[in-house]
């Protein structure tokens, strides 16, 4: 078989193995998930798919953000290609899968494989740190009331300590090879994109509240995500931090929703996460396909690496 067709059957298989995580997330839940879409209705749904979305698309710009800072500067719509469709490496068990295929697919656009490799661990430092950061802070401040104060020093302490320009640029270099730009200036604008992120998905959680619960104020929903979804990707083994994110958010809303309300929240959380991850996607694959049919080359991106 060719080289060609071998990969053309890697990456079928590929899409293959992101639907089957999906799907796995799910199973068994269905029941549950249709009397929650049941209780929170289509337009209220479709709003926190809307938010989610624009999450997910900013922390495409994250990631480009720290590919330029690496030393490789790459179009729009060649990073949205690489990172979007790479992302979706999340749903197959492990943590390394979606930056293994960003790597692949960032060597059809021109992206050099060490800098695409570099720029998703980064990214994956970045937001599993922001989460932990933002998430402790809200909580120190009071807007959870599960969390002990010893637990949420602990979450702000482990993020400011892994967004420390020192750090962050350590690692950058080591795995680049070479010099980054990560000063406080970079820090500055991850960390202000990537509040952006989580309040985006703070909102969406609040338009999944049940109509019956009282929904809980803003502070509290990105706090909940925010530390939930630290939780999920720190669970290396889970797709997705499949059962680990819903636990740990069930834990932190169902003092304030009630049981049920917080169970209906995590399981339509996970609903419109997948639904966004995959329409950001198919998106950014059917953005880049006329380009590359029309010219039948890529644009090379501007850096060293290799």
């Amino acid at each position: 078989m060719s080289r060609g067709r071998l990969l053309t059957a890697a990456r079928w298989l590929f899409v293959l193995l992101t639907l089957a995580g999906a799907w796995w997330g799910l199973r068994g839940r269905w029941a549950d998930v249709a009397d929650g879409l049941g209780q929170t209705g289509p337009s209220r749904l479709l709003a926190a798919a809307g938010l989610t979305a624009a999450g997910v698309a900013t922390t495409g710009v994250v990631w480009r953000l720290l590919l330029r800072w690496i030393g490789s500067d790459v179009g729009p719509r060649d990073a949205a290609a690489v990172f979007f469709v790479g992302q979706l490496g999340k749903y197959v068990p492990g943590s390394v899968w979606s930056i293994a295929v960003q790597a692949q697919l960032g060597r059809r656009h021109g992206v050099p494989t060490r800098s695409s490799v570099t720029a998703s661990s980064v990214f994956l430092l970045a937001h599993t740190a922001t989460g932990l950061l933002l998430g402790g802070l809200l909580a120190l401040a009071g807007a959870l009331p599960g969390p002990s104060y010893g637990l949420a020093a602990l979450a702000v302490a482990a993020g400011a300590v892994a967004l420390a320009p020192p750090v962050l640029r350590r690692l950058a270099d080591r795995l680049a090879g070479r010099g980054t730009r990560f000063g406080v200036r970079e820090l500055g604008t991850t960390c202000v994109l990537m509040a952006v992120v989580w309040v985006g998905y703070g909102a969406a959680l609040l338009l999944l509240v049940p109509g019956s619960s009282a929904p809980p104020p803003l502070g509290t929903a990105v706090a909940a995500f925010a530390l939930a979804h630290a939780a999920g990707v720190l669970v290396v083994f889970a797709p997705a931090g499949v059962g680990a994110r819903e636990g740990v958010l069930v834990a932190l809303l169902a003092p304030l929703v009630g049981l049920p309300g917080a169970a209906a929240v995590a399981l339509l959380s996970r609903v419109t996460h997948a639904v966004a991850d995959f329409a950001v996607a198919g998106l950014a694959a059917w953005w880049a396909r006329p380009r590359r049919a029309v010219l039948g080359a890529r644009e090379p991106a501007r850096a060293g690496g290799r």
